[in-house]
C-alpha cells in the first residue's frame, strides 16, 4: 500500500524518482479507482500534476502534439484537437472525471475497456517517452503496446497525432456509464486502412486481417466478415458477463464492417 506521495516538479525529477516500488500517478482515475492494484503494490506514488511542460497542445509539421498530462475534457474543449479524438473523450460520460482522467494516463493503463486506445491506435499516434536512463524515443502506439513491460519505468511524454486523417469509432456499452464490451476505430491513412479496438477482458486488439480482406476486397460482405472473425483462431474471447463468445465474435464482425462503410461514404 502507498505510503508516501512525491509531486514531481518536472519528467527529469519524475523519472529519476521512478522506482520498481514507486508508481506514477496523473489524474487519479485509474490509480485510485476501487479494485485497482496499482497503488496496493506501490509504496509510493509520484505525482505528475506540477510537473512543468506536460499540458501543452501544439501544432508541428502536420502533426499535434499532446502532453500527457492534457485532461480528456481539456481534448474537448481544444480548437486543434481533431474531431475523431474528441469523440473518443465524450466516450467517457462523466465531465467530472473528463476534467481528472489524462491522455497520457489513459494509455498507460492500457485497459481492455480504454476509451482512447482504438482511436490512438487506428491513427497511428506516437509516443514521446522519457526513460529512467534519461534517454528518450519516439515510439508507435501499437510498439509501445506490443513491448509495455519494456517501458515500465518509462514516463510518457506527450502524444503525436495527425491532423488530417478520416477516422470513425464505434462504442458499445449497457450505458454510458458502463465498461465498454467493444470500442472500435478504422482510419485511412498512409494510402491504407487501419483497424483497432478494445475488447473488454481481452485486450486491446489490431484487426490486421480484417484490413487485408477490406483491401483485397472492398465489397466484401458482412456474412464474409462475421465468418472471418467467428472462425478466428487467434482471437481468445470467451463467455463472461458482458456476453458470450460468438455475441463478442458477431459484434466485432458486424461493427468493423459498419466502419468501413462509413469511410468509403467519407472518402474524397
Amino acid at each position: 500500500m502507498a505510503t508516501q506521495l512525491l509531486m514531481a516538479k518536472d519528467p527529469a525529477e519524475a523519472i529519476g524518482s521512478k522506482t520498481a516500488s514507486a508508481a506514477f500517478i496523473a489524474g487519479g482515475t485509474e490509480v485510485n479507482r476501487l479494485g485497482s492494484d496499482i497503488a496496493a503494490k506501490a509504496d509510493t506514488l509520484i505525482s505528475l500534476k506540477k510537473c512543468s511542460g506536460l499540458a501543452d497542445i501544439r501544432k508541428e509539421d502536420g502533426c499535434l502534439t499532446i502532453g500527457s498530462m492534457c485532461t480528456f475534457q481539456q481534448l474537448i474543449e481544444s480548437d486543434d484537437v481533431p474531431a475523431y479524438l474528441k469523440e473518443a473523450a465524450h466516450f467517457m460520460a462523466s465531465r467530472t472525471k473528463r476534467n481528472m482522467a489524462t491522455i497520457g494516463g489513459n494509455i498507460a493503463a492500457a485497459r481492455s475497456d480504454s476509451y482512447l486506445i482504438p482511436a490512438l491506435h487506428a491513427a497511428g499516434a506516437v509516443l514521446n517517452i522519457c526513460c529512467k536512463e534519461g534517454e528518450c524515443a519516439s515510439v508507435a502506439i501499437a510498439d509501445y503496446l506490443d513491448e509495455q513491460d519494456k517501458y515500465t519505468d518509462a514516463l510518457i511524454v506527450s502524444v503525436s497525432v495527425p491532423t488530417d486523417i478520416v477516422l470513425v469509432s464505434k462504442r458499445y456499452a449497457n450505458t454510458a456509464q458502463s465498461h465498454a464490451v467493444l470500442t472500435a476505430s478504422a482510419a485511412l491513412r498512409d494510402g491504407g486502412l487501419h483497424m483497432a479496438g478494445a475488447v473488454k477482458n481481452v485486450g486491446i486488439l489490431h484487426f490486421c486481417d480484417l484490413e487485408k480482406a477490406f483491401m483485397d476486397d472492398p465489397d466484401i460482405s458482412e456474412d464474409a466478415i462475421v465468418k472471418m472473425v467467428r472462425e478466428c483462431t487467434g482471437l481468445h474471447t470467451s463467455d463472461d458477463m458482458f456476453g458470450s463468445d460468438d455475441y463478442k465474435r458477431y459484434l466485432i464482425g458486424v461493427t468493423v464492417y459498419d466502419l468501413h462503410r462509413q469511410l468509403r461514404g467519407k472518402e474524397v
